[in-house]
């Protein structure tokens, strides 16, 4: 082995044994509560930038039925307008979490509920399912990246 190899052999090891370890399960709970409390702030119709700070600045929101929301200032503009709904009422319930071996990516999943008022002014809330991503940011907390939601299944009807 010529000795450039034998260099860059020792220094890959070195940069193999000094990555910090990644202890997934404790990872994913955190991001699982991480969830939780989002869902807490936002069932309890906290601060707008409380609630949009869980948010990466380049997020992406994907509601059934709407055309993508990116970026905090329209994610901040579509948060005020579902509030300004009279009637408006948004909760969710994650399920649970995975994390990736890196321990820089994940995912959480769960159920959620959203009301609002039908054509006729009526509250109907709709239930549905959701997945978000999520990136650890250096040194600092997990913000969701991607936030896809859609309606639940549907009821079974009468046999027929």
């Amino acid at each position: 082995m010529t000795h450039s190899a034998s260099v860059a052999v020792v220094a890959f090891l070195g940069l193999v044994a000094c990555r910090p370890s990644v202890k997934v399960p404790a990872s994913a709970e955190v991001l699982l509560e991480r969830d939780r409390a989002w869902a807490a702030l936002a069932d309890a119709d906290g601060p707008v930038d409380s609630v949009v700070a869980y948010w990466t600045s380049d997020a992406r929101v994907i509601l059934p039925g709407e055309p993508s929301v990116v970026g905090t200032t329209a994610i901040r503009a579509m948060i005020a307008a579902m509030r300004s709904i009279p009637g408006f009422h948004i909760s969710w319930t994650p399920d649970s979490a995975v994390v990736s071996a890196a321990g820089d990516l994940g995912y959480t999943y769960g159920t959620n509920r959203i009301t609002v008022p039908d054509s006729s002014g009526v509250l109907r809330t709709m239930k549905g399912r959701y997945i978000t991503v999520w990136r650890k940011e250096p040194n600092g907390p997990w913000r969701c990246a991607f936030d896809l939601s859609n309606e639940g299944p549907r009821p079974a009807g009468p046999s027929q």
